[in-house]
């Protein structure tokens, strides 16, 4: 009954994951408004138990996958905690808040080990279930954005359903009342209903933008995973989920949704073709493409200065916001390179480093001088990886997606050495690395649960493949066909 359950439970868990608003507990930090957070932390429970039970019996055999996410693992806790060790002192003296600098440590760390147990998590439960575990809950997902950002949409045009504002208010939790719980100013992003983006389920737009572009890979997947009216109904949800994407004018999702779109093409026609016969010139193309991103990473590092002057004069008082605390971690990084001011570590020394005209932002000067106000952040992962842990960190963190998108890209391309096609899924999984490494820009949180669900699934379908192809198979993994673990087709 236990094992039964766990499968079920993570599938729910993903059905869950745009729900980042609904009211928790506190005590969780900040997983504790995440509705999957939840779910999945019961499935690990249950599993938890499964393994432990197994282990007694004299049952070693496991799903693959496992080393590469140890390693993972192992190399992420090592570099935060000789971060840690070299900061120690400024860290145990850090206050901010009524917060300090130890705790922060602890919470951050602790968000980082449970998206590493939910990576393990889901190389055990979604391999053989691609289907009904992971693509289908997501398509529910997007099914449930779809059909409440109608919703919004239609209120925000003056036709309001009376049911709508009372689920509004529970999926959001009051976050959009019209007074601000620390300061008691007017919340004029609601008031005056000047943010017109449609946020869903979500919390904002930005962060419904951060789940509807990692969805939409596996969207587009399950459309050649299926045949009939299930395949029918697929493509009608891709659209009328891409037109919320679009619709939603949230940025991060327009961003992720280029990202897929030219990432499938890339791999489609040119790094892993469905025959596996890749052009001779892919090599050629890569590098230009290399050469290109260089360029404009060049490109806009000379033009940082305009792009300042810019915003400063301009009107958008979230764009000034997120520009001030990214040009903060620069100068934070700048001051410490190599291991970053610690993990976590960010918001204790954001004042220090704050330029001048970063406090013509009013939403800066409110997150530094009110206790209740939103935690400051940095709004890029990147940069908060080179303030928090340095160029050790912000490497790392690349080198794992890069060698994952290389490792899933070659056990397909071997997978279909032998006369078969390259499996469906291993697009999906490498347009979501893809995805994870440009919401990065515009995102600063290791919380996002399809970060990690992309991590498992992916070194998952590394391990297998390379089983299959050396006839290697652990006892457990036997149970499972290839077939169906790969997940050609559904009918």
């Amino acid at each position: 009954m236990r094992v039964r359950l766990i499968a079920p439970v993570f599938a729910m868990a993903v059905i869950a994951i745009p729900f980042d608003a609904i009211a928790g507990f506190k005590a969780f930090g900040e997983l504790g408004d995440e509705s999957s957070f939840y779910f999945f932390a019961l499935a690990m429970g249950l599993y938890g138990i499964n393994a432990a039970g197994a282990t007694v019996a004299g049952d070693l055999g496991a799903p693959p996958g496992a080393s590469f996410i140890w390693r993972t693992g192992a190399a992420i806790v090592a570099v935060t905690a000789i971060s840690a060790l070299w900061n120690a002192t400024d860290i145990s003296a850090a206050r901010f808040h009524d917060r300090d600098g130890v705790v922060k440590l602890a919470t951050s760390a602790t968000v980082v080990i449970y998206g590493l147990a939910l990576a393990l998590l889901t190389r055990a439960v979604v391999p053989g279930r691609w289907y009904t575990c992971l693509i289908l809950p997501i398509c529910i997902s997007a099914a449930l954005c779809v059909g409440f950002g109608s919703l919004e949409a239609l209120d925000r045009a003056g036709v309001s359903f009376p049911f709508y504002q009372t689920l509004n208010s529970f999926l959001h939790a009051g976050s959009d009342h019209s007074v601000q719980a620390w300061d008691g100013a007017l919340n004029l992003r609601f008031v005056e209903g000047w943010d017109k983006r449609l946020r869903t389920v979500s919390f904002e737009p930005p962060s419904f933008g951060n789940f509807a572009g990692l969805a939409w890979p596996w969207l587009f997947a399950a459309v050649f995973m299926t045949r009939g009216i299930r395949k029918a109904l697929h493509i009608a949800l891709l659209l009328a989920f891409t037109v919320l994407i679009i619709g939603a004018q949230a940025r991060t999702g327009w961003l992720l949704l280029a990202t897929n779109v030219v990432a499938f093409g890339l791999l489609r026609f040119l790094f892993l073709p469905p025959d596996g016969r890749v052009p001779k010139s892919t090599a050629l193309i890569a590098g230009l493409l290399l050469v290109a991103m260089i360029a404009e990473i060049v490109f806009y590092a000379a033009s940082f200065d305009e792009i300042i002057r810019d915003t400063i004069v301009g009107t958008s008082v979230s764009d000034l916001s997120r520009l001030a605390y990214q040009v903060t971690s620069i100068r934070i990084f700048s001051a410490n390179p190599i291991l970053g001011v610690g993990l976590g570590q960010f918001a204790f020394n954001a004042a220090s480093y704050m330029p001048d005209w970063g406090y013509i932002s009013s939403e800066v000067k409110s997150s530094l001088a009110f206790t209740d106000a939103p935690w400051p952040n940095t709004y890029s992962l990147y940069t908060r990886l080179a303030a928090e842990l340095g160029l050790i960190g912000l490497f790392g963190w690349l080198a794992i997606w890069i060698a994952l998108m290389v490792s899933v890209r070659r056990a397909g391309l071997n997978y279909a050495s032998s006369g078969r096609r390259v499996p469906v899924v291993a697009y999906p999984i490498i347009m979501s690395c893809a995805d994870v490494l440009v919401t990065a820009l515009t995102t600063d949180t290791f919380r996002t649960p399809m970060i990690w669900i992309v991590l498992g699934a992916g070194a998952s379908f590394s391990a297998r493949v390379r089983q299959i192809a050396g006839g290697v198979l652990q006892p457990s993994a036997r149970r499972i066909p290839s077939q169906t673990y790969l997940a050609p087709s559904r009918g």
